[in-house]
């Protein structure tokens, strides 16, 4: 008789419909939990131990038989079995092997409610403690690269058209403080999985006086979870990481379709190595920005799966429900956007800047069009909405007659109006780096204000390493 059978003899003859098996299967994916599940079993025993429902020997035989069951999943020795269903069962039924019948004392005082919910929370910490660590970087790299970029001018853009001349590094810090948003984000996440959901059963509470406190320690908890039934039914801790991994993927998406935009001919500001671009297998010219377009799409499917799971919860029943199986997959995904972070610490890290193409591109959009409206307030003394009149004017027969507003002659400047003839005044209106040293105000593209940012930004990355949470520990020991 197979263990899966055994499991399920009882109301039932424990035989399953092929197609009930081929469905509910998961170890394909909860493959990936086996150091939690072994970790939490290894906890499990010892507490077991402690509170003498295992003697020293037995407690012995299934310690040394989950060690031996790692060795045997990291040396790729370990079959899995769909009718086994999930990393559970899988380790249970390979430790019977092993072991014998005292492989079976194991599961006393637990259920698999509360043994896939610790799988989960210790999973989620150990993913945000690495998606932290990555965040960090790239938010270290940002900070590096706008010190490096500090007087390199650059257009903005709304409705993308040019707008107005911004400092390099302002445009770059500007996902600097997104992405350490994401980590207060991640750092959530992190916190709300650090509660222990193991030694409360199916539902109810267990028939014996456990040691939750013993296990809270053991598996690194700071933290429990006070009710039986919101321990095995919540899945909150994987919302919160889903929702963190959102937002880290938006953001990574729409830096990254900037990067695509800013590397075209059309644009043609920066330029990306060879070893991050990829070319056609027809068109020979061609060097296209792969990496940040698989980003690109890569973070539609990790927005998705925070959708995907709220849709399978929204509606479930206390407390655990085979549904929440679909789980699984939404959370295991969510590991890939460390290689999405990771592949844009070096697209930031080594593109180059194309620095007059970016001047072109502000002469040719105008950039520096609001600055000359704006200097006719102060020094003629107009209505704004006149200023803006006379340089909607200039920029119109620039536009009629192929000029910018740094070589229309100076005989056509005068007749629109005749401040605009003054050489001194005017080019010193469209200076591009004059302009940017006009925006002053606290989080403007001015030098000064920029710096100001960057040393408010490394402020804000020492006071965050230090609160940065410890790499949780899922060692059998």
């Amino acid at each position: 008789m197979s263990t899966k059978e055994t499991l399920w003899k009882g109301r039932s003859e424990g035989k399953l419909h092929p197609l009930l098996i081929k469905i509910g299967e998961s170890i394909s994916l909860d493959i990936k939990l086996y150091r939690e599940d072994l970790k939490g079993s290894y906890a499990h025993a010892k507490m077991l131990k402690n509170i003498g429902l295992l003697s020293d020997e037995e407690a012995h035989q299934i310690l040394d038989g989950l060690k031996k069951i790692q060795k045997e999943i990291e040396n790729q020795e370990f079959p899995l079995f769909p009718e086994l269903e999930d990393i559970h069962t899988h380790v249970e039924n390979r430790l019977k092997e092993l072991i014998g019948p005292i492989a079976g004392k194991l599961h006393t005082a637990r259920s698999r409610n509360d043994q896939i919910a610790v799988d989960t929370h210790l999973f989620v910490k150990k993913v945000s403690f690495e998606i932290l660590n990555s965040l960090y970087r790239l938010c270290e790299v940002i900070v590096s690269r706008s010190e490096e970029l500090m007087d390199v001018i650059m257009p903005s853009y709304t409705h993308l058209q040019v707008a107005q001349p911004v400092r390099m590094s302002h445009y770059l810090m500007s996902y600097f403080w997104m992405f350490l948003r994401d980590i207060e984000r991640m750092m959530f996440a992190y916190q709300q999985a650090d509660r222990l959901p193991l030694g409360v059963g199916a539902v109810a509470g267990v028939n014996y006086e456990n040691d939750r406190e013993f296990l809270r320690k053991e598996l690194g908890f700071s933290d429990f979870y006070e009710n039986s039934m919101d321990a095995v039914s919540s899945r909150d801790h994987i919302f919160n990481l889903l929702y963190a991994v959102a937002m880290i993927s938006l953001h990574l998406s729409r830096l990254c379709e900037e990067l695509i935009l800013y590397s075209s001919v059309e644009f043609n500001f920066l330029e990306f190595p060879d070893e991050l671009t990829t070319g056609s297998s027809l068109m020979p010219q061609k060097k296209n920005l792969d990496l940040a377009e698989l980003i690109r799409a890569k973070s539609g499917r990790l927005i998705s799966n925070l959708n995907t799971l709220m849709i399978v919860m929204k509606a479930l029943p206390l407390t655990y429900n085979r549904d929440l199986q679909e789980d699984r997959k939404p959370l295991l995904e969510s590991e890939e956007v460390i290689d999405l972070i990771e592949a844009t610490i070096l697209l930031i890290s080594h593109f180059k800047v194309k620095e007059k193409n970016l001047e072109n591109s502000l002469h040719q959009g105008f950039a520096t069009a609001t600055d000359l409206a704006d200097a006719l307030v102060v020094e003629g003394n107009l209505p704004f909405r006149e200023a803006h009149h006379i340089v909607g004017m200039l920029v119109r027969i620039c536009v009629e007659k192929s000029y910018h507003l740094g070589n229309i002659p100076k005989e056509i400047r005068s007749q629109i109006h005749p401040l605009l003839g003054n050489d001194e005044f005017y080019f010193r209106a469209i200076d591009l780096k004059l302009s940017t040293e006009k925006k002053k105000s606290r989080g403007g593209t001015s030098l000064s204000r920029v710096k100001e940012q960057i040393q408010l930004a490394k402020k804000r990355l020492t006071e965050i390493k230090s609160q940065l949470p410890e790499k949780p520990n899922l060692d059998l020991d």
